[in-house]
Protein backbone atom coordinates (compact mmCIF):
# COMPACT_ATOMS: atom_id res chain seq x y z
CA UNK A 1 0.00 0.00 0.00
CA UNK A 2 1.08 3.56 0.69
CA UNK A 3 0.99 6.23 3.21
CA UNK A 4 -1.41 8.13 1.27
CA UNK A 5 -4.74 7.20 0.91
CA UNK A 6 -7.07 3.78 1.81
CA UNK A 7 -7.92 0.71 -0.27
CA UNK A 8 -10.54 2.63 -2.48
CA UNK A 9 -8.70 5.50 -3.48
CA UNK A 10 -5.28 3.83 -3.56
CA UNK A 11 -5.59 0.76 -3.83
CA UNK A 12 -2.90 -1.93 -5.59
CA UNK A 13 -5.47 -1.75 -8.80
CA UNK A 14 -5.27 1.16 -10.78
CA UNK A 15 -8.47 1.18 -13.01
CA UNK A 16 -10.20 0.07 -9.96
CA UNK A 17 -8.77 2.98 -8.25
CA UNK A 18 -9.49 5.47 -10.99
CA UNK A 19 -13.05 4.20 -11.46
CA UNK A 20 -13.64 5.34 -7.66
CA UNK A 21 -11.50 8.67 -7.55
CA UNK A 22 -13.25 9.82 -10.82
CA UNK A 23 -16.92 9.27 -9.30
CA UNK A 24 -16.34 9.46 -5.68
CA UNK A 25 -14.07 11.73 -4.53
CA UNK A 26 -15.91 14.86 -3.61
CA UNK A 27 -14.53 18.30 -4.93
CA UNK A 28 -13.84 20.66 -2.50
CA UNK A 29 -11.90 23.60 -4.02
CA UNK A 30 -11.65 24.43 -8.32
CA UNK A 31 -7.92 26.09 -8.56
CA UNK A 32 -8.13 26.23 -12.75
CA UNK A 33 -11.19 26.02 -14.93
CA UNK A 34 -10.06 25.85 -19.13
CA UNK A 35 -11.28 24.26 -21.80
CA UNK A 36 -8.22 21.99 -22.06
CA UNK A 37 -6.57 22.16 -18.79
CA UNK A 38 -8.29 22.03 -15.16
CA UNK A 39 -7.18 21.25 -11.36
CA UNK A 40 -9.05 20.53 -8.82
CA UNK A 41 -8.87 19.52 -4.77
CA UNK A 42 -10.79 16.47 -3.92
CA UNK A 43 -11.02 14.28 -1.18
CA UNK A 44 -11.93 10.97 -0.55
CA UNK A 45 -15.18 10.25 1.63
CA UNK A 46 -14.07 6.99 2.61
CA UNK A 47 -10.44 8.29 4.31
CA UNK A 48 -10.33 12.15 4.04
CA UNK A 49 -7.37 11.65 2.14
CA UNK A 50 -6.90 14.86 -0.43
CA UNK A 51 -5.63 14.85 -3.94
CA UNK A 52 -4.95 17.16 -6.61
CA UNK A 53 -7.15 16.05 -9.50
CA UNK A 54 -5.25 17.18 -13.05
CA UNK A 55 -6.27 17.34 -16.23
CA UNK A 56 -4.30 17.96 -19.10
CA UNK A 57 -5.50 17.77 -22.58
CA UNK A 58 -3.52 18.64 -25.86
CA UNK A 59 -5.40 19.40 -29.23
CA UNK A 60 -3.32 19.44 -32.68
CA UNK A 61 -6.20 21.15 -34.28
CA UNK A 62 -6.77 18.81 -36.82
CA UNK A 63 -9.83 17.29 -35.08
CA UNK A 64 -10.37 13.78 -33.63
CA UNK A 65 -8.75 12.20 -30.46
CA UNK A 66 -6.64 14.86 -28.68
CA UNK A 67 -4.04 13.70 -26.37
CA UNK A 68 -5.46 13.48 -22.70
CA UNK A 69 -3.86 13.16 -19.44
CA UNK A 70 -5.47 12.89 -16.06
CA UNK A 71 -3.73 12.57 -12.57
CA UNK A 72 -4.60 12.41 -8.71
CA UNK A 73 -1.53 13.56 -6.30
CA UNK A 74 -2.18 12.94 -3.07
CA UNK A 75 -1.69 16.09 -0.92
CA UNK A 76 -0.99 16.74 2.93
CA UNK A 77 -3.25 19.05 4.77
CA UNK A 78 -0.58 21.68 4.72
CA UNK A 79 -0.04 21.37 0.95
CA UNK A 80 -4.01 21.42 0.49
CA UNK A 81 -4.30 24.78 2.34
CA UNK A 82 -1.35 26.29 0.53
CA UNK A 83 -3.00 25.45 -2.80
CA UNK A 84 -6.29 26.76 -1.90
CA UNK A 85 -4.59 30.03 -1.00
CA UNK A 86 -2.86 30.21 -4.18
CA UNK A 87 -6.18 29.40 -6.56
CA UNK A 88 -5.80 30.08 -10.24
CA UNK A 89 -1.82 31.01 -9.54
CA UNK A 90 -1.43 27.30 -8.28
CA UNK A 91 2.86 26.62 -8.64
CA UNK A 92 2.74 24.36 -11.35
CA UNK A 93 6.55 23.37 -10.96
CA UNK A 94 5.31 22.39 -7.36
CA UNK A 95 2.62 20.69 -7.66
CA UNK A 96 4.82 18.33 -10.71
CA UNK A 97 7.30 17.77 -8.12
CA UNK A 98 4.76 16.36 -5.54
CA UNK A 99 3.27 14.31 -8.51
CA UNK A 100 7.20 13.35 -9.20
CA UNK A 101 7.94 12.45 -5.20
CA UNK A 102 4.63 10.03 -4.74
CA UNK A 103 3.16 7.40 -6.08
CA UNK A 104 0.36 9.17 -8.08
CA UNK A 105 -2.89 7.95 -9.80
CA UNK A 106 -2.18 8.19 -13.54
CA UNK A 107 -4.92 8.02 -16.87
CA UNK A 108 -2.38 8.73 -19.86
CA UNK A 109 -3.98 8.48 -23.57
CA UNK A 110 -1.20 10.04 -26.27
CA UNK A 111 -2.70 10.75 -29.13
CA UNK A 112 -2.90 7.53 -31.70
CA UNK A 113 -2.07 5.30 -28.82
CA UNK A 114 -3.60 3.00 -25.97
CA UNK A 115 -4.81 4.64 -22.90
CA UNK A 116 -2.64 3.43 -20.02
CA UNK A 117 -3.81 3.56 -16.44
CA UNK A 118 -1.21 2.98 -13.77
CA UNK A 119 0.44 4.24 -10.62
CA UNK A 120 3.54 5.70 -11.68
CA UNK A 121 6.03 7.26 -9.48
CA UNK A 122 8.32 8.97 -12.72
CA UNK A 123 8.46 12.51 -13.29
CA UNK A 124 5.24 14.82 -13.57
CA UNK A 125 5.69 18.20 -16.05
CA UNK A 126 2.57 20.17 -14.64
CA UNK A 127 1.38 22.47 -17.96
CA UNK A 128 -1.24 24.34 -19.31
CA UNK A 129 -2.57 22.32 -22.29
CA UNK A 130 -3.90 23.63 -25.68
Amino acid sequence: MTEFGCARCSGEDALTALAFCTTRLREIHRLVEKSHFSIALRVCPECRQAFAAIFTEFGDGTGGEDAQYFDFVPLTPAEVTTMAAQGSRVDLVRLGALGSLRRRLSSSWPRGKEKRIAWRTDTLSVREGY
